[in-house]
């Protein structure tokens, strides 16, 4: 059978699960099937390997509802720079480009060659077992880089849930070496339908008996919850750990752009000081260590605040930020406001994932437009090219099919009501069928004059836009 790296991702495209499900275990926040532990526990059996198997790989597990994959980054950056000697490991989802970016090592996504190695190493495994059934995409890839970490013989393993906690396929290892919750945000209390606290219950559910606990500051119904379940749970303890102050951090700047990195900083510090301590048995000192700045100011999340000029484009200055929450929207309106040129014309590329509220999404972005005055805002989904095709990495049977581009359509008149709200003047729109299609569209528009394009809305929107614009993978 075919063995590259095309097809590993033809197979595990086949693995994705349909957007309906999806959207249930979204609402429960990931607690819809209390057999995913069992379940989980018996595809790494097939795979080769007991949950113990992975005690080795000294994790740091980190949970979440905004924040965490910035804070696994971070303190990963954090400890491939601290001596030059720890290998180490990390798994984030979603991905941008390619599926190999969501397991890296020593900070690079793994080659392609060795993602189609391994993948099939895995798919082969379960295989022989005789049951010939498969987890589905997210749970394969968890297994995935599992088995990676144990061939690659890394140091630490981060390892970023991927939704909720208790239920979450990360959740099957048994002796991490510490635990890290990152914020817990107000909005997904409306969009998951849960109470702040229910939220909280599932994400205390990777404190682990005799394992240190480390949260960001959250508002009071979440911490009183995650205390709750360390006590329940037998956490060594629970650490709650401030933000870093101007004063703490000098002149240390965060490599991760954005005012609310500070929080993911001092977590991913905190976190970093425990396992240095607890593995290597070397005390680090000071608010922001010395042996700790390299690594923090070095860090690097594509995607996410993120600023490009490229060389065949150079009148376009692209800003990329992923945000898909009001909250998190709010911070990128608040980082483009920040970091875009007042000079010259602007334009907002901008879709959404699933059936969310587009009014709240979007309105953090109206509200400045009266200061940085978009010129244009194109609404597209995130279908690749224009022939209506996805490049293979970015396949989403995870999203409904809108072949009427009625999201789209729907999120214009959301924007030109929001603009009219916030009193910031004309609100032209282009709704359009493809990114290409964008990308052609802002080229045209660009050809005599500089300009500045805020993608946002979806990291799916801002993997497609930088494949399309040929952007390599980091």
């Amino acid at each position: 059978m075919p063995r590259s790296y095309a097809d590993a991702v033809d197979k595990l495209n086949g693995l994705q699960t349909n957007f309906a499900v999806l959207e249930a275990v979204r609402k429960t926040g990931g607690s819809a099937n209390k057999d995913a532990i069992p379940e989980m526990v018996d595809f790494v059996r097939r795979s080769g390997y007991e949950p113990s198997d992975f005690d080795d790989l000294n994790m740091i597990h980190v949970t979440g509802t905004k924040g965490k994959g910035s804070t696994c980054a971070l303190a990963e950056s954090i400890l491939r720079n601290y001596n030059g000697k720890i290998k180490t490991g990390l798994y984030t989802s979603p991905h941008l480009m390619e599926v190999r970016e969501r397991i890296r090592i020593n900070g690079a996504p793994i080659s392609q060659d060795l993602f189609a190695k391994y993948f099939f190493e895995v798919w082969d495994r379960l295989d022989s077992t005789g049951d010939k059934s498969k987890p589905g995409y997210f749970r394969f890839l968890t297994v995935l880089a599992f088995h990676v970490f144990k061939q690659e013989k890394v140091d630490v393993a981060i390892l970023e849930v991927g939704v909720g906690g208790a239920y979450d396929s990360t959740n099957i290892i048994h002796k991490p070496i510490v635990c890290g919750v990152a914020a817990l945000g107000i909005d997904h209390v409306s969009v998951l339908g849960s109470t702040l606290g229910e939220i909280a219950w599932n994400k205390g559910g990777i404190f682990k008996a005799g394992v240190p606990a480390v949260t960001s500051q959250q508002p009071k119904e979440g911490l009183d919850m995650l205390e709750s379940r360390a006590k329940e749970l037998r956490a060594d303890s629970l650490r709650v750990v401030q933000p870093f102050t101007s004063s703490q951090l000098g002149d240390v700047t965060v490599g991760l752009a954005g005012r609310h990195q500070v929080a993911n900083a001092a977590l991913a510090t905190a976190l970093c000081r425990t396992w240095v301590e607890k593995v290597l048995g070397e005390k680090v000192d000071g608010d922001v260590p010395q042996e700790f700045v390299k690594g923090i100011a070095s860090a690097r999340w594509p995607g996410r605040g993120q600023i490009m000029v490229r060389n065949n484009r150079p009148k376009i200055t692209w800003f990329f930020d992923g945000a898909h929450t009001a909250e998190s929207i709010q911070v990128c309106a608040d980082w483009f406001k920040d970091a875009s040129n007042q000079n010259g014309k602007k334009i907002l590329v901008f879709n959404c994932t699933g059936p969310r509220d587009g009014d709240t999404l979007l309105g953090p972005l109206a509200k400045i437009q009266s200061m940085v005055q978009f010129d244009r805002a194109i609404f597209t989904p995130a279908i690749t090219f224009a022939s209506n095709t996805y490049k293979g990495d970015l396949v989403n049977n995870n999203a409904p099919m809108d072949l009427e581009l009625k999201t789209q359509k729907t999120l214009a008149a959301c924007w030109s009501k929001q603009v009219a709200i916030a009193g910031g003047g004309e609100a032209a729109t282009t709704i359009l069928p493809s990114i290409e299609h964008s990308i052609n569209w802002i080229d045209e528009y660009t050809k005599s004059e500089d300009i500045q394009v805020l993608v946002t809305g979806s990291l799916h929107l801002v993997g497609g836009v930088q494949s399309v614009l040929g952007c390599e993978v980091i």
